[in-house]
């Protein structure tokens, strides 16, 4: 958490001579005063408490850090003040009960998203009812084995859809706050940050390759003029997801501790703040192993991400580089009273907004000649004309439990403004046994579809 820590001022702590003169009822009567308030201006300013969540919560860290009711300094003035405002903005200190919280028992309300707990208390949700009902819809349609489906607004962390499904397991629960799956191709959004910014690659900057479509081998990482026929740009590999050309690129323009430094940057290996507990999504790239390092750049191990982080990543390269704390929770009031207003809140500067505006106009190759290109046309025309989608796809399978599990990730940001900034940034983990039902990429296209014909028809 980042408070704005209070201290006395120099004023406070004087006493007027007249003051030293007084009698000793008067100055008892006056140190309490000052003590009621300071004790006002702590429970308004204080960080909210750590709570536990319910025992049926899936595989989550069980302590989190709730986010205070303000992010404002106190400024220096009389403590008569302070207590007037704090008394007024916040009667009695409140802490957003987190396991008793449940986005599936909520109603709509006007366009709103809202649960009423036990005692009362309205949980208003930063949730859009129609992009939830979308996003829940999209995933249980292809029965996936399980999945998760995220969507928030980049500028200030407002999450506006929050889905999840398990087909034979549907008391699962927070799947979107997981990271045991890899990140797969994912990474390459955080190794083109790095690239950008170390390497100093440009967008347009060619490189020619062959192989590497499913594994690398120490012969990728060497040029072979003979053999090295596919030729792309640096915009271009990131949309085709070209294994061999970020391989090339890591072992010849980075280190591993520079790509180290852009993945803690990006908050891998960190806990995330929200309202429940979120497994860090791990980096880990390795410093001796040359081929180790090069396939940790282009997604094939070392990394593991949860939708939820994903979802953030994309809305930092659509939000000029800047990583904004994730809120489900808009306000909490009870008989009419406001208990609780969340505020935006950077928890992270990743990159400048020039290299990020450069790393979302890449993403766009993605939906345009990349991977995702036909998933985004229809009878080869465009699905959303008039809207540049930024997107990158992520594939990898994993046999390390003896069952086969294929993950298929996808994140997007649209539209792509000319300052590379974005309204939406959505995200999605499927994961299939050995038959497949659906790609990651699949339920995000239908949830910006929805998105953008509401907007188109004037639903928002």
């Amino acid at each position: 958490m980042f408070l704005d820590k209070v201290e006395p001022t120099d004023q406070d702590r004087c006493v007027s001579d007249s003051t030293q003169q007084t009698s000793t009822l008067s100055r008892l009567k006056t140190a309490a005063l000052l003590g009621f308030a300071a004790g006002m201006a702590y429970v308004v300013f204080a960080p909210s408490g750590v709570h536990r969540l319910s025992p049926d919560a899936y595989a989550i860290p069980t302590e989190i850090e709730l986010q205070p009711l303000r992010h404002e300094a106190l400024a220096p003035r009389d403590l008569a003040a302070a207590f007037d405002d704090a008394a007024h903005r916040a009667p009695s200190r409140y802490a957003l009960p987190a396991g008793e919280i449940d986005v599936q028992a909520a109603s709509v309300m006007g366009k709103k998203l809202v649960q009423v707990t036990g005692d009362g208390t309205l949980i208003e949700f930063t949730l859009d009812p129609m992009l939830q009902r979308a996003a829940q819809n999209a995933l249980e349609k292809y029965k996936v084995e399980y999945g998760a489906l995220v969507a928030v607004r980049p500028s200030t962390g407002e999450v506006l859809a929050l889905a999840e499904y398990a087909r034979d397991r549907p008391n699962l629960r927070h799947l979107a706050l997981q990271a045991e799956g890899p990140a797969a191709s994912i990474f390459k959004v955080i190794s083109s940050a790095a690239l950008l910014e170390y390497g100093a690659l440009r967008p347009d900057d060619t490189i020619c390759v062959h192989g590497g479509k499913r594994k690398l081998r120490t012969a990728n990482l060497r040029p072979d003029a003979r053999r090295d026929r596919k030729c792309e740009t640096f915009s271009q590999a990131l949309g085709s997801s070209n294994n061999v050309a970020f391989a090339r690129w890591a072992d010849q323009l980075l280190t591993p501790a520079q790509l180290q430094q852009v993945s803690d940057r990006f908050l891998f290996n960190r806990r995330l703040p929200f309202l429940w507990g979120v497994a860090a999504s791990q980096a880990r790239i390795p410093a001796g192993s040359r081929l180790g390092f090069a396939r940790s750049a282009a997604g094939f191990e070392g990394t593991t991400l949860s939708p939820l982080h994903a979802a953030l990543i994309a809305a930092t390269v659509g939000n000029n580089g800047k990583m904004m704390a994730p809120r489900l929770v808009a306000r909490a009031s009870r008989d009419g009273e406001e208990l609780y207003r969340a505020e935006p809140s950077v928890i992270a500067d990743v990159m400048p907004a020039d290299r990020a505006k450069q790393l979302a106009k890449m993403m766009v190759s993605t939906t345009t000649t990349g991977t995702g290109k036909k998933f985004f046309e229809k009878r080869g025309k465009r699905r959303l004309p008039g809207v540049d989608v930024g997107g990158k796809t992520g594939s990898l399978a994993s046999h390390d439990t003896g069952l086969t599990k294929h993950y298929s990730w996808f994140v997007a940001n649209a539209p792509v403004g000319a300052d590379g900034t974005s309204d939406i940034a959505v995200a999605a983990l499927v994961v299939n046994g050995k038959e497949w039902t659906v790609k990651g990429i699949v339920p995000v296209r239908e949830l910006l579809d929805t998105y953008f014909l509401s907007k188109q028809t004037g639903g928002r």
